[in-house]
């Protein structure tokens, strides 16, 4: 769902390495003035962002380290909404679920079953162009397309049919990578092996079941169990 990058350096990651150090040194002392600390960390977020956009230049970079966006969305949060970063810096304890919410406005995973079929479709999108931002996770993008359509929450079974689904939920301006994953999902035409398939198909997974798609869930499953022979 939110933006992460192999190193798992995600935008819900990066707002609670701040919050730890804000407790760690508010318990010390040395800062009781959160709201200057949030300036710090916004503006530590937005140098980051344009290190990672120069550094994007490099061969394989953000495969590694991210595209930026990440640190981008972070400033953003910070200097929008300061009031709810500011209480929620002051908690003694916040979860991973706390911060979704925040970062994107949306009510936490853990009751999934309170998302519309809108919150589903822009949680899928989501997922889609983060996956498209980082070079070599296009494909990942593709089965995660193949998967929704799969779970026929979007009807499309004709190529023509599963282009113009891609179009509607992703847009004109990306073009998916392989249109022919998008009809067998658990295919994989980068000829990696069983075992790092497996494990992209466990990610689809465990994402679609943070969102409630279960239909989806279980189509995922049974490909995994194809793939290792448990089936």
């Amino acid at each position: 769902m939110y933006n992460e990058n192999l190193l798992g350096t995600s935008d819900v990651s990066i707002l609670k390495f701040y919050y730890a150090s804000f407790k760690l040194q508010y318990s010390k002392g040395k800062i009781t003035d959160v709201s200057r600390f949030l300036d710090d960390c916004a503006k530590i977020s937005e140098d980051t962002n344009l290190i990672l956009k120069l550094s994007g230049l490099i061969p394989f970079f953000n495969l590694f380290f991210g595209t930026g966006r990440e640190q981008k969305h972070i400033a953003e949060i910070i200097r929008t909404k300061r009031e709810e970063v500011e209480k929620l810096f002051m908690q003694d304890d916040i979860s991973d679920e706390t911060i979704k919410s925040l970062l994107y406005g949306i009510s936490p995973l853990t009751h999934a079953g309170s998302l519309t079929e809108e919150d589903v479709l822009q949680l899928i999108k989501e997922k889609i162009l983060k996956c498209y931002s980082i070079k070599g996770k296009k494909q990942l993008g593709d089965r995660i397309f193949g998967y929704l359509l799969a779970s026929e929450l979007l009807p499309a079974y004709t190529p023509d049919e599963r282009l113009e689904a891609w179009h509607k939920l992703v847009g004109t301006d990306i073009a998916p990578s392989d249109t022919k994953l998008h009809a067998t999902p658990y295919l994989n035409r980068s000829n990696v092996d069983t075992r790092t398939l497996l494990k992209h198909l466990d990610s689809i997974r465990e994402f679609y079941s943070e969102i409630g798609l279960m239909k989806t869930v279980l189509i995922i499953q049974k490909d995994m169990d194809k793939l290792s022979g448990k089936s």
